[in-house]
């Protein structure tokens, strides 16, 4: 059998030239290597990118609340205005004195408890206590929101004894008990105690009383009562 050589390699070029013309009107036939590359394509519509900056928003303000949730305490100075009202007290004709400034963010579940209580001899009386905070009540409030609370103490003199209450500005919502509770406390020293307030954590506020007081911010109320032996009006806080 005899081969035609030129035959063969005409045929050979015709099928190679219309691989080739298949390649260009076919993407189906081309090789991977010889099809450009794909750039990636993101669509986003405005309310996409909207909802996407708001759950980012959220996330993050989800962590810092449960990553640094604390309230600040400082000392109340004569820039801190007197309220018209403090918010614990049991009558109008107690003459308040600022104490202390607690502030902080708040979220409608946030609540600051204080109280008030005498220490004489050893011994604990309370006075009165309040629990205050935001409204759950207004609409369209933020999230979170800075409050500044005042805490004050009111006292008035009676025939049997000073009255002494505590009590807060600066917040929407408040609830607490009240009290009148004669007492005998002579104010030769009183001393703040600035810092933080976490969760369920107690903390001594102020102490005011008739003698220097044994005391640190992080000493229960009973243990303050043991170590000291004079008598004392003593706030406690707490953030819940």
């Amino acid at each position: 059998m005899t081969l035609d050589i030129a035959k063969l390699t005409d045929r050979a070029t015709r099928v190679k030239d219309r691989s080739e013309l298949g390649a260009l009107t076919n993407p189906e036939f081309a090789m991977e290597s010889d099809r450009p590359l794909s750039k990636p394509r993101f669509r986003f519509t405005l309310r996409q990118l909207l909802i996407a900056t708001a759950a980012i928003g959220l996330l993050f303000g989800v962590w810092a609340w449960f990553i640094h949730k604390e309230l600040t305490v400082r000392p109340a100075t004569p820039a801190d205005a007197v309220a018209k009202n403090y918010f614990g007290f049991e009558s109008d004709d107690l003459a308040p004195r600022n104490i202390a400034v607690v502030s902080g963010t708040f979220t409608k579940s946030t609540w600051l408890s204080a109280s008030l209580s005498v220490v004489q001899s050893g011994s604990i009386q309370e006075i009165n206590g309040f629990t205050v905070g935001r409204s759950p009540n207004q609409i369209g409030s933020p999230p979170w929101q800075t409050l500044t609370i005042r805490l004050a103490l009111g006292e008035k003199d009676t025939p049997i004894g000073r009255i002494t209450n505590s009590g807060s500005a600066g917040h929407s919502r408040g609830e607490g008990s009240s009290g009148s509770f004669p007492h005998h406390v002579q104010t030769v020293a009183s001393q703040v105690f600035p810092g933080r307030l976490t969760p369920k954590r107690e903390r001594i506020i102020y102490v005011e009383g008739d003698r220097q007081p044994v005391v640190t911010d992080d000493m229960p109320l009973a243990e303050f009562a043991s170590k000291n032996g004079g008598n004392y009006l003593v706030v406690v806080g707490e953030l819940e």
